[in-house]
């Protein structure tokens, strides 16, 4: 019986030493941050929530594609996406809703100060043109492949 202890203790002790390098380069891949391990280039992301709730007619459809064709495709001419949808948020009134257009951009990290100035152009341009208090902008960073 004591041989046979000695001998599946011996046998233990090969295999953790057999498995140790693994064990070691599974550790070391773990330790990598999190963005080393995602498929794609670092790239920012740009949400911006528009209402299209105003005195007197609301925003159509329309005239927020004429705006985007007019405003936001010649600053980001490369692509970007409209989604529509039903919004909502709590004034001191209650909840308002409302039919909301979300833009989805994608740029590269480099160049992101300039693409952030056309960013708050477009926010500003829509504030004034129809008559909007803010335009929500949401920020985050993405890995994109083509």
């Amino acid at each position: 019986m004591k041989n046979l202890g000695k001998t599946a203790a011996t046998a233990a002790l090969v295999l953790t030493a057999l498995g140790t390098p693994a064990a070691v380069a599974l550790q070391q891949a773990d330790d990598k941050p999190a963005h080393s391990k995602l498929a794609g280039d670092p790239w920012i992301r740009t949400e911006l929530f528009f209402g299209t709730d105003k005195p007197g007619p609301d925003v159509s459809d329309y005239q927020f594609q004429k705006f985007v064709d007019s405003t936001v495709t010649p600053r980001f001419p490369d692509g970007l996406t409209v989604l529509s949808g039903q919004g909502q948020w709590k004034e001191t009134k209650g909840i308002v809703k409302e039919r909301s257009k979300l833009l989805i951009i994608v740029y590269p990290v480099d160049g992101a100060d300039e693409s952030s100035k056309k960013i708050e152009e477009i926010r500003d341009l829509y504030e004034k043109k129809f008559q909007q208090e803010s335009v929500l902008r949401a920020d985050s960073e993405e890995h994109v492949s083509f």
